[in-house]
């Protein structure tokens, strides 16, 4: 269902989908925004005191700067949204490979393969939501609800967690058969692959994006320099 408002229409299409990721609602995400709007709005102001002393065409800078750190903001965001999924898809691939071994080892059930799992794992959000999980599958062992909103809220809702969550309800619930847990086993092996390739990737791209990062904020003073220069020649064939 698409969101109503003004907070949302002036959002990027992923934002509020990135918030609700994170574990946040409707209030943080307005919160958000209202302090996305406030930092803009600085930041131009900051474009009126070289307008004033220097000159009148410097003012456009404000709109430059005001563009500039609204998108700043949904970027930082957007990085700590990535950086967060990673580290979920760090525990994510702990816990696919520790169930698997468990389940294959000594033939126990998905609970007692759970808390096992759960004994190994550091404390942190990750482990919070297993244990709840344990407690829901327990209270309702019918019920696939839990083991959807694990992957949503643990792995981040990927493809590959909910299809790995619904395998192990499915194998719980409906069949033994030890040939279901050797293809979650090959599928997690090939998934932590993939994802480490991933993580890596991202890690390098940002790296390399650091000197543009740098020769674009060299930009922004020749541009006020330019329009000094333009203003000045403008004002001599004027007086000319």
């Amino acid at each position: 269902m698409t969101k109503q408002g003004f907070w949302h229409l002036v959002a990027e299409n992923d934002l509020f989908e990135m918030v609700e990721k994170s574990g946040y609602g409707e209030r943080e995400f307005i919160a958000f925004q209202k302090r996305r709007l406030r930092n803009s709005i600085i930041s131009m102001a900051g474009a009126i005191l070289p307008a004033i002393l220097l000159s009148p065409w410097l003012s456009f800078l404000a709109i430059i700067f005001f563009i500039a750190t609204w998108r700043n903001q949904y970027t930082k965001e957007k990085k700590e949204f990535q950086d967060l999924l990673f580290e979920k898809q760090t525990s994510w691939f702990v816990f696919q490979r520790l169930v698997v071994a468990y389940l294959k080892g000594a033939n126990d059930s998905i609970i007692s393969a759970f808390e096992k799992v759960l004994d190994r794992l550091e404390e942190g959000e990750f482990k919070k939501k297993l244990h709840s999980l344990i407690i829901d599958i327990t209270n309702d062992p019918n019920d696939v609800k839990p083991f959807m909103r694990f992957a949503e809220e643990a792995a981040g809702g990927t493809d590959e967690s909910l299809t790995f969550m619904t395998a192990l309800f499915n194998f719980k619930n409906h069949s033994h058969d030890s040939s279901v847990i050797d293809s979650l086993s090959d599928r997690a092996r090939q998934e932590m692959k993939r994802g480490i390739h991933e993580i890596r990737k991202m890690k390098e791209k940002s790296f390399y994006l650091f000197p543009t990062k740098l020769t674009m904020l060299n930009v922004i003073p020749m541009f006020g320099f330019m329009a000094g220069v333009a203003q000045n020649v403008f004002s001599n064939n004027m007086n000319f």
